[in-house]
């Protein structure tokens, strides 16, 4: 491998956010947009249903590995070994994002949404693992846990707050989310341009997929990276689609019957409400991921980990209390904030673990995110199973079984992690076993 001296500029992590915002806002496409745009466009839908269409569209994210491989073995000789792989697959979605609104219908829009969401999240997919790849190459090691908890967070917001500004934009285009839908692809096609700014560091790898592929799967060690990353994100779908629709419900905006959420004999538009709630969300994602960063690398990566799982714990039982609506978008905060502050800590110990595997570092922290996104696809369809297992009892009792599974299952993760070699995660000898 040959690796150039490559300065680290502080608008380096502006470029890197802009681009995890739109891959951020694209999710939020999906997680707060598309299952509003579905209840409005066919009347009713059942929990099971959207679970299934989510856990579709996400299943590119399942398989970062292979393209961590891709931008760790092929470059081109003018733009590097990341670019490529960052600009077109953008241009591709962007592209597909602008033909939507000409051929969509009602008909069709279930279909089409879960055929060209796949091939949207793949273009999407392939650039994060790109840009992850160009984080690690020309980040220092001691700004890591920071530059990722901030790139994390910055997506998070895209996620969240993705609605309201997507919501700001449908009432300027006059109730046109088609139009939407337009100036989503436009942006994000110049967004990944900026990427051209950043000089890479690495112009040569000589790179064997056989042999880097027994070295990641081979060792045993790197499965329990894995598995920790596979329970990292069970909960997240729940978070990210379930818990505002949850809360929307409870606010009388829309109806449900059990596992199915239909729409209200009202001219009301629901993307608002929604949005109004993704918002706190957002906002307890940007204060956690900032905690999670700061706990992970100026005190240690342990108690990041073991203080995020504590407050994604105690948010989700929080839901348990039959309550008032406020008090539920400040608890739907709460739980924002334990998505930021777990993922950020989860970078910081996946990212400097990566920084080990010099030849492959993309690809390994690709594998890393492809069991943390196989993690959120298994977590959605669980969620669709236990809908469609409780139908007939109580909205309220089947969200409270959910929440209650989710708080369990996402601690199992404290099994492999317990298990992990502290010394290939800390940062300072007096942190190690």
């Amino acid at each position: 491998m040959e690796k150039n001296k490559t300065e680290f500029k502080g608008s380096y992590i502006g470029i890197f956010s802009l681009n995890y915002f739109f891959q951020g806002i694209n999710q939020s496409m999906f997680a707060v947009i598309v299952p509003i745009y579905l209840i409005m466009e066919l009347g009713a839908v059942t929990g099971e249903d959207i679970a299934f269409l989510l856990s579709i569209v996400l299943m590119p994210f399942a398989i970062k590995f292979i393209y961590g491989m891709l931008s760790d073995k092929y470059a081109l000789k003018n733009l590097g070994r990341r670019k490529p792989w960052i600009i077109a697959p953008v241009t591709i979605s962007g592209l597909l994002w602008i033909l939507i609104p000409f051929i969509i219908t009602a008909n069709t829009a279930f279909m089409l949404f879960t055929v060209g969401g796949v091939l949207i999240v793949l273009g999407v997919a392939i650039a994060d693992t790109a840009i992850d790849g160009l984080i690690l190459d020309i980040t220092p090691k001691e700004k890591l846990g920071r530059v990722q908890g901030v790139c994390w967070g910055i997506r998070s917001v895209g996620i969240i707050i993705g609605g309201p500004l997507i919501v700001a934009f449908y009432m300027l285009a006059g109730g046109s989310i088609e139009l939407v839908f337009i100036g989503l692809g436009i942006v994000m096609i110049l967004s990944s341009l900026t990427i051209l700014i950043v000089k890479e560091a690495v112009t040569h790898i000589d790179f064997s997929i056989k042999t880097n592929l027994k070295l990641i799967f081979g060792k045993g060690k790197n499965w329990r990276v894995y598995m920790f990353a596979l329970f990292n994100s069970f909960v997240d779908g729940v978070i990210f689609v379930f818990l505002s629709l949850y809360i929307i419900i409870e606010a009388g905006f829309i109806g449900s019957e059990g596992a199915t959420i239909e729409l209200l004999e009202t001219n009301e538009s629901l993307y608002e409400p929604n949005a109004f709630i993704s918002l706190f969300i957002g906002l307890g994602v940007i204060l956690g991921a900032v905690i999670g960063g700061y706990i992970s690398d100026l005190k240690t990566r342990k108690l990041g980990i073991y203080s995020s799982l504590l407050v994604t714990t105690v948010s989700l039982l929080l839901f348990l209390i039959p309550t008032i609506v406020p008090l539920l978008i400040f608890f739907a905060f709460l739980i924002g904030s334990s998505a930021g502050w777990r993922n950020s800590s989860y970078s910081a110990v996946v990212g400097q673990i990566s920084t080990l595997y010099p030849e492959v570092d993309s690809t390994y922290y690709a594998t890393c995110n492809s069991f943390v996104n196989i993690g959120t696809v298994i977590g959605l369809q669980l969620t669709g199973i236990l809908f469609g297992a409780l139908e007939g009892l109580s909205t309220y009792t089947i969200y409270a079984i959910l929440f209650i599974f989710m708080a369990i299952i996402s601690n199992i993760g404290i099994i492999p992690f317990l298990m992990m070699d502290s010394k290939e995660y800390e940062l300072s000898d007096k942190n190690r076993d």
